[in-house]
């Protein structure tokens, strides 16, 4: 097989969208005060994650950050069951943390 014909794969070096350091820890301090496993959060936490990392760093991140946490809000009401005023307590700790996120960016 030549060089042209073997499959690309992706490079150690290769730069894929990352939240900061701090954010999962912070993160996982706020979920923690659910009443639910980690083990039943962590998709959950994972798909947050990954939204918040996608967002970009210019234009309207506020609304990017608004996306994210509704999606995780709504999967946690469908899915765990979450009870609206935990949602809303819960809410209100996320957009702190994406405000300072986007202080940071």
């Amino acid at each position: 097989m030549s060089d042209a014909e073997k499959p690309v794969t992706p490079s150690s070096t290769e730069e894929t969208p990352t939240v900061p350091g701090w954010v999962e820890p912070a993160l996982d301090a706020i979920l923690a005060t659910l009443p639910f496993g980690a083990d039943r959060l962590a998709p959950l936490r994972a798909s947050y994650l990954d939204c918040l990392a996608g967002c970009g760093r210019t234009g309207d991140l506020d609304m990017e950050h608004d996306a994210c946490r509704k999606g995780l809000l709504r999967a946690l009401t469908d899915t765990q069951g979450l009870a609206p005023e935990a949602a809303r307590a819960l809410e209100q700790q996320l957009e702190k943390l994406e405000l300072d996120i986007s202080a940071q960016a």
